[in-house]
């Protein structure tokens, strides 16, 4: 290998140039040649995209833009790093949550500085050289060609025993995330026969989990040694706490996860899914908000990122609360509302938000229109967007075009993506179909009693009403409701003594009907005769 040193090229990146003139140093000293620099993670993304390097020496501790990780994931995910080329990380940082997430993002090595000269060169070859013997496994990996990635295992592993133990590791990963469980889960057990090793018995727990063997999971992971400092413990703990219903201790694993890694690539969405399922609403804005500031240079970092992290603000604000200290609020993220306006693709999306918006601020006619003229429009929708829209037709009250939508958000999810962010959103769905269930179950209730009444003479005009307004506590911005509701008031021959506030009721419907009704319609009805009796009945 020393005689072709000279015909690797090597890209040496890092912010400190001093660094970056020491690694050169010894490179050279060594018999490389062919040398670049890079000195912000864009640069190297640039670099690569113009030049096949051998060797990438790279900092982790980028102060600006990246991440290591979000560096190494980039390059990945653009499919702009040959299969044979070695990626090693330095690091001035020993912080236990770094150097997790170093390994985590999976390099080629590693070295914590300051190194010396003939550890460092030791490194450099003992990569290469693995990088060469394994070429092919890592060829496959880089096509994300999981099945592949399985041949070259099994065809590598006999000729070198040296490797043996990385080479089943990357056969058992490649196994689950092929999902050939069964294959993954033999590959795990007859690695933990040989290793009482942390990484196998998460590992095996996953493809346990995934096969619905939740108990024998639980059984692996009780086993971990260092349970309370190992993300990824807590990542299948918090799967199982998923399946089990369990979103509360789901979500606490999945915080206590994120805290110990410095980057990760999807754990802050899947907090704010479970969240949103869960309706804390101010959590799942929280994650949502680090999930967005943390991915906006990368590739995950989009225009839906963007959608999500408005959706997250406005899910988590009152309807019936300060329009001034809202309007405040939303002045910050103008910027983001205007990058979503821009966007041709985004037309509907930017309706269901300004839908959204118009519904905070009171403006129910504004909102119920931008719903409408999205709902014949909806067959490029993500999950999300479908999310969205329900929630609106809910909060709208249109409970009966919900269940249409809530079938088509179910068909959305998409089955390609980490396991975990799919039961994420099966929460969500489940949440809301809960949701909806109830309600529809209360209405039939509600409204079989009034009928049952009404057959058997005793439906009074109190009790008229106060169905009534049991009805809009489920249908707050029903126009049948409220109508109803100030019609009935109306004809009471005493004030309202039931279980209700009819003033606030009186007032949250005439706000409704005069939002969305003209005034020629509500003139045709008499309605200001007959709002001006329905408050006359309320007043003791």
């Amino acid at each position: 290998m020393n005689k072709d040193i000279k015909k690797y090229t090597v890209l040496v990146a890092d912010d400190s140039r001093l660094v970056t003139s020491s690694v050169t140093t010894i490179l050279r000293q060594i018999g490389f040649e062919s040398i670049s620099y890079a000195y912000k993670p864009f640069d190297v993304i640039h670099q690569c995209r113009q030049n096949a390097f051998d060797i990438i020496i790279c900092d982790y501790n980028f102060q600006t833009q990246l991440t290591g990780y979000q560096l190494l994931e980039e390059l990945k995910h653009a499919r702009i790093l040959k299969s044979t080329t070695v990626f090693m990380f330095l690091t001035g940082e020993n912080d236990y949550n770094v150097v997790r997430s170093i390994v985590d993002s999976d390099p080629d090595d590693y070295l914590l500085k300051p190194f010396n000269k003939q550890f460092f060169i030791k490194r450099i070859f003992s990569a290469l050289n693995r990088k060469l013997i394994l070429a092919p496994i890592f060829e496959k990996l880089t096509e994300f060609d999981f099945a592949g990635v399985v041949r070259e295992c099994d065809e590598l592993q006999p000729f070198h025993p040296e490797y043996s133990k990385l080479i089943r590791k990357y056969k058992a990963s490649a196994l689950l995330k092929s999902k050939q469980f069964n294959k993954a889960q033999e590959e795990y057990e007859s690695l933990l026969e040989e290793d009482d090793l942390d990484w196998i018995k998460t590992g095996l727990a996953s493809t346990l989990i995934e096969t619905d063997q939740v108990d024998e999971a639980k059984e692996i992971l009780s086993l971990v040694k260092s349970k309370k400092n190992n993300p990824y413990f807590h990542d299948e703990m918090s799967n199982i706490s998923s399946i089990e219903d369990d979103l509360p201790n789901a979500i606490e694993h999945l915080k206590q996860s994120a805290m110990l890694l410095d980057a990760g690539a999807h754990r802050e969405l899947v907090i704010a899914n479970l969240s949103i399922a869960a309706e804390a609403y101010q959590d799942a804005f929280t994650y949502m908000k680090r999930y967005y500031e943390k991915n906006i240079n990368t590739f995950r970092g989009g225009f839906y990122t963007k959608i999500n992290y408005m959706r997250t603000f406005l899910y988590k604000q009152p309807l019936s609360g300060s329009i001034n200290l809202f309007e405040r609020q939303l002045a910050s993220y103008n910027s983001i509302l205007n990058d979503i306006s821009k966007t041709p693709e985004l037309i509907l999306q930017d309706k269901l938000i300004s839908a959204h918006i118009a519904l905070i601020k009171g403006d129910l006619k504004t909102a119920t229109l931008s719903i409408k003229q999205a709902l014949n429009y909806t067959s490029d929708f993500h999950f999300y967007d479908f999310y969205h829209l329900c929630f609106l037709l809910e909060q709208c009250s249109f409970l009966s075009e919900t269940p249409t939508f809530v079938k088509r958000l179910e068909d959305s999810i998409n089955q390609d993506q980490h396991p975990s962010i799919i039961r994420s959103q099966i929460h969500m769905l489940n949440g809301f179909k809960e949701r909806l269930q109830t309600s529809q179950q209360h209405l039939s209730n509600i409204r079989k009693e009034m009928v049952l009444m009404k057959s058997s003479d005793r439906l009074t005009k109190d009790k008229h009403l106060d169905y009534y307004l049991d009805i809009h506590d489920l249908l707050p911005h029903s126009k049948k409701t409220c109508l109803a509701i100030i019609k009935l008031s109306a004809l009471l021959s005493t004030p309202y003594e039931g279980k209700h506030d009819i003033r606030i009721k009186i007032n949250k419907c005439n706000d409704v009907l005069v939002n969305l009704h003209t005034k020629e319609e509500l003139n045709s009805i008499n309605y200001n005769q007959i709002l001006y009796k329905a408050r006359g009945r309320a007043t003791c």
